[in-house]
Protein backbone atom coordinates (compact mmCIF):
# COMPACT_ATOMS: atom_id res chain seq x y z
CA UNK A 1 0.00 0.00 0.00
CA UNK A 2 1.09 3.64 -1.00
CA UNK A 3 -0.92 6.03 1.05
CA UNK A 4 -2.64 8.23 -1.23
CA UNK A 5 -2.96 5.80 -4.13
CA UNK A 6 -5.55 2.89 -4.66
CA UNK A 7 -4.73 -0.10 -6.84
CA UNK A 8 -7.16 -1.34 -10.17
CA UNK A 9 -9.54 -2.95 -7.98
CA UNK A 10 -9.86 -0.67 -5.32
CA UNK A 11 -10.98 2.24 -7.85
CA UNK A 12 -12.53 0.44 -9.62
CA UNK A 13 -15.26 -0.06 -6.63
CA UNK A 14 -14.73 3.65 -5.90
CA UNK A 15 -16.14 4.49 -8.96
CA UNK A 16 -18.63 1.77 -9.46
CA UNK A 17 -16.98 -0.30 -12.23
CA UNK A 18 -15.52 -3.65 -12.86
CA UNK A 19 -11.95 -4.06 -12.77
CA UNK A 20 -11.35 -4.61 -16.37
CA UNK A 21 -13.48 -1.55 -17.25
CA UNK A 22 -11.39 0.44 -14.96
CA UNK A 23 -8.33 -1.15 -16.84
CA UNK A 24 -10.20 0.24 -20.18
CA UNK A 25 -10.39 3.95 -18.43
CA UNK A 26 -6.59 3.84 -17.46
CA UNK A 27 -5.26 2.60 -21.43
CA UNK A 28 -7.76 4.93 -23.09
CA UNK A 29 -6.28 7.82 -20.26
CA UNK A 30 -9.67 8.71 -19.21
CA UNK A 31 -8.40 8.03 -15.49
CA UNK A 32 -5.29 9.27 -14.34
CA UNK A 33 -2.78 7.01 -13.14
CA UNK A 34 0.81 6.19 -11.92
CA UNK A 35 2.81 3.36 -13.65
CA UNK A 36 4.74 0.97 -10.65
CA UNK A 37 6.46 -1.61 -13.09
CA UNK A 38 3.73 -3.93 -14.36
CA UNK A 39 1.02 -2.36 -12.00
CA UNK A 40 -1.17 1.09 -12.14
CA UNK A 41 -1.94 2.92 -8.97
CA UNK A 42 -4.39 5.90 -9.09
CA UNK A 43 -4.47 8.43 -7.06
CA UNK A 44 -7.29 8.86 -4.67
CA UNK A 45 -8.83 12.43 -5.73
CA UNK A 46 -8.80 10.76 -9.72
CA UNK A 47 -10.91 7.94 -8.59
CA UNK A 48 -12.72 10.46 -6.41
CA UNK A 49 -13.35 12.92 -9.13
CA UNK A 50 -13.95 10.56 -11.70
CA UNK A 51 -17.12 10.88 -14.05
CA UNK A 52 -18.04 7.84 -16.58
CA UNK A 53 -18.62 8.86 -19.45
CA UNK A 54 -21.73 8.14 -21.53
CA UNK A 55 -22.11 4.44 -21.97
CA UNK A 56 -22.00 3.27 -25.31
CA UNK A 57 -19.26 3.15 -28.32
CA UNK A 58 -19.52 6.99 -29.76
CA UNK A 59 -18.33 5.23 -33.09
CA UNK A 60 -21.54 4.23 -33.73
CA UNK A 61 -23.70 6.73 -32.46
CA UNK A 62 -25.37 8.29 -35.93
CA UNK A 63 -26.97 11.16 -35.63
CA UNK A 64 -29.95 11.65 -38.15
CA UNK A 65 -30.26 15.11 -40.16
CA UNK A 66 -32.96 17.17 -38.62
CA UNK A 67 -34.88 16.86 -41.83
CA UNK A 68 -35.12 13.25 -41.67
CA UNK A 69 -38.54 11.25 -41.10
CA UNK A 70 -38.71 7.41 -39.97
CA UNK A 71 -39.42 5.20 -42.44
CA UNK A 72 -42.62 3.17 -42.00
Amino acid sequence: EIPGFLTVSEAAREIGVSHAQATRYIKAKLLAFKSVGSQYLIPVEAAKNFERPPRGNPNFAKQRPKNSKKRR
